[in-house]
């Protein structure tokens, strides 16, 4: 479906589209006057929030605008709340009940309820009156209070009612909350903003009273805490202290050199080590740079058993003599080394295969790979441990040469008894700070205008309503139309048409009324008129089809639809007006015996079933006494009766489409209506006499699977006999689509 067909239909939908707006402009002003009318009022309250205070262990917090935000978030919440809504709603009914001019006042309809009848007002007040000083909600489990949440209820009071027409926001930018409400009564709407408020406070009181004092708690179990640590630590120092004494240069020099002596032999262990692991690493990566560059085929099986040996051997000696010099000696292990990168490189050469060998190879790649991650990982852990015990001999040195190995103790000591002390007074200092803040630490909550009753309702807006409720419908019935278009599957345009039924298509018909004028009437044509001044689009579609039956070259033409009712008898007589313009001969047959509407329209004698020619027959003569003038120039007819047969039934053996070739030498075309391919058989029948077929579809149907298989016959199964499809009943604007 293209633009330019969507914008036809909405252009043919003009009058139902402006309509459609039109009505509901009027639905829109109608509505404005049976609003009732409602009076706004508005309150706004100071939170303060960016110079809020909380107990916490750092004491100038700064105001972050993402938690700001949260907490802004928090209150609204809190607003909105059941808690809050509640308290209010118990305020406002408490009002009604105890003031000489309630906010409602209750129909007779409505005090027939039983939530009205069988409550008892001094019962009413007394239990909102203690929620009220309790802060709780009534509860529904309970068969009174429940009767007092069926009379809030009644008078509209319960939360749900009261925040469809309450508004709770943040002014951009700023610390303040606008709050507003609407409602029939003025007095009612200034009431709601301003106890509001009041009922937010007290609910957020109860919950940070109980915050803090769970704060301070925890606070005090934390100094607690803090303080035996401190008390620990100090008496631990204090010992140790009491136990060195006046510090003895000479013997914590001694103590200290004995300890850079053991950590000195530490140290020369795991640097062997470091080197042994560094020498093992070396000889993977060599047998690996071995197996990655010397290709399976070119190893040999050999035997290296005794050089081996011989190497181990070598090995033993060496690490013997490493032992005896009780330290590192770089050239034997150097030696070490070598020996076994050639132990492993000899092993890898011995007892290999030439089928296995491949296989042998990768096997070894992979045990030297895993080999090689855990060296590596060795080596990292090695290396670890030389830089502490590095770092370890060089402070015994210093304290052996300063005589401060007790002293650099006690130092430690008091280093981490000092640390203890700051986080005893960061606690202290907190639980002090937060005795001077207020019983709501996070909010410094005031109302800074009060909500007043307003003096008029607010306006209706009158002239936006009716403008908002003209262009909804416009665009709705737009939307409707364009989703009618969509669904609608009728051949209505010949890009429809041609896709759907992938035939050639000779002409379109547009729609003409029969009903106001004939269709004789039609043709009947100034010819000192000119064709552009005044176009028929009828009369120029049924000149493309008469021109395409002419060069098509075929005289005898079977004219059928799918289905009854597609307008092929008036496709045909249009046709023969349009040939007798062209000064042709035509002579039109009808075959439809189940409805013989051309016989009818031209009083055609019936002379098909009885028509037949021997040879010995003069076939002109024949045709003369059998045809019927028509009011058409240079046309003749053949009529027929109706009934229930086909041609193979009714017509002699020499009929008159046996002799059909005889009848053509006296004609320039002779058309054919024949009964509808879904339902009869007379047009496959008749197919087979004739030299071409115009199939006529209406624009008003669909496709089903049988109009497909009558489709699928016209392409497969009359030879090259069909000429094209003629699209019937098209729309005007939808000729060119």
């Amino acid at each position: 479906m293209d633009l330019t067909y969507l914008y036809k239909a909405l252009l043919r939908n003009k009058w139902n589209i402006l309509f459609s707006a039109f009505f509901g402009g009027l639905a829109g002003l109608a509505f404005t006057f049976t609003q009732k009318k409602t009076y706004l009022s508005n309150a706004q309250y100071s939170t303060g929030l960016t110079q809020t205070q909380k107990i916490s262990l750092g004491l100038n917090e700064g105001n972050d605008y993402m938690q700001i935000e949260t907490k802004f978030n928090n209150i609204l919440t809190i607003f909105k709340s059941q808690n809050v809504m509640g308290m209010l709603s118990y305020e406002l009914l408490l009002h009604d009940l105890e003031s000489t001019r309630p906010f409602r006042v209750l129909s007779e309809k409505k005090k027939k309820d039983s939530a009205y009848q069988f409550m008892k007002i001094e019962t009413v007040k007394r239990i909102l009156k203690d929620k009220l000083s309790s802060l709780t909600l009534l509860s529904t489990y309970d068969p009174e209070e429940k009767r007092v949440w069926d009379l809030i209820r009644l008078y509209g009071y319960d939360g749900y009612d009261i925040s469809k027409k309450l508004s709770i926001e943040r002014v951009a930018q700023t610390d303040f909350l606008s709050v507003s409400f609407s409602s029939d009564n003025p007095e009612l709407s200034a009431f709601i903003v301003n106890v509001i408020g009041l009922k937010f406070k007290e609910f957020y009181n109860l919950l940070t009273t109980t915050r803090t004092q769970e704060s301070l708690s925890k606070l005090d179990n934390l100094a607690a805490a803090k303080r035996k640590e401190v008390d620990s630590l100090k008496s631990r120092y204090e010992n140790f202290r009491a136990k060195i004494g006046t510090p003895n240069i000479g013997d914590a020099a001694t103590a200290a050199m004995a300890g850079v002596q053991e950590l000195t032999s530490s140290l020369t262990a795991e640097q062997t080590k470091l080197n042994n692991l560094n020498a093992q690493l070396q000889s993977v990566n060599d047998q690996l740079s071995v197996l990655n560059s010397t290709p399976a085929s070119v190893i040999k099986s050999e035997n290296h058993n005794e050089e081996i040996f011989a190497l181990r051997e070598k090995n033993k000696q060496l690490a013997a003599q490493l032992a005896e010099k009780s330290g590192g000696d770089p050239d034997i292990e150097n030696r070490i080394a070598e020996n076994t990168r050639k132990i492993s490189q000899l092993s890898l050469l011995s007892g290999t295969t030439g089928i296995n060998n491949a296989q042998k190879i990768s096997d070894r790649k992979e045990e030297l790979q895993t080999q090689r991650l855990k060296l590596v990982a060795d080596i990292s852990a090695s290396e670890k441990n030389v830089r502490l015990l590095s770092e370890k001999v060089d402070y015994f040195s210093k304290a052996a040469h300063s005589g401060g190995g007790n002293e650099a103790l006690a130092n430690a000591y008091q280093a981490d008894l000092n640390a203890a002390q700051k986080e005893l007074d960061k606690y202290n200092n907190s639980i002090f700070a937060s005795q001077d803040i207020d019983v709501s630490p996070d909010l410094n909550f005031k109302q800074i205008i009060v909500g007043q009753p307003a003096t008029e309702p607010e306006s209706r807006k009158r002239t936006l309503t009716v403008a908002i409720a003209g262009i909804s419908m416009f665009f709705l019935s737009i939307i409707l139309i364009i989703v009618f278009e969509f669904l609608d599957t009728s051949l209505r345009t010949p890009a429809f048409f041609t896709y759907e039924t992938k035939l050639k298509l000779l002409t379109s018909i547009n729609k003409i009324d029969l009903q106001k004028k004939e269709l004789k009437d039609y043709f009947e044509i100034e010819s000192e008129s000119a064709r552009e001044a005044s176009p028929n689009f009828f009369i120029e579609n049924m000149r493309k089809l008469r021109y395409e039956l002419e060069v098509c070259g075929k005289k005898v033409i079977l004219i059928t639809s799918l289905r009854p009712n597609e307008g092929k008898t008036v496709i045909l007589e249009s046709l023969a007006n349009a040939l007798s313009m062209g000064k042709k001969k035509v002579l039109i047959i009808d075959a439809n015996f189940t409805d013989n509407a051309l016989t009818r329209t031209f009083n055609a004698k019936p002379m098909l079933e009885t028509f037949s020619l021997n040879p010995q027959d003069n076939a002109i003569d024949k045709i003369w006494g059998v045809t019927s003038l028509t009011n058409i120039s240079n046309t003749d007819i053949i009529g027929c009766n109706e009934g229930n047969y086909t041609p193979s039934e009714i017509l002699p053996k020499n009929n008159l489409f046996l002799n059909i070739h005889k009848i053509a030498q006296h004609y320039d075309f002779i058309l054919i209506e024949a009964a509808a391919l879904n339902n009869h058989s007379d047009s496959k029948e008749l197919s087979k006499l004739v030299e071409g077929i115009v199939m006529v579809f209406s624009s008003k149907n669909s496709l089903h699977e049988i109009d497909r298989e009558s489709i699928q016959f016209l392409k497969t199964g009359t030879g090259n006999k069909f000429i094209g499809a003629v699209l019937n009943n098209v729309r005007d604007e939808f000729l060119e689509i």
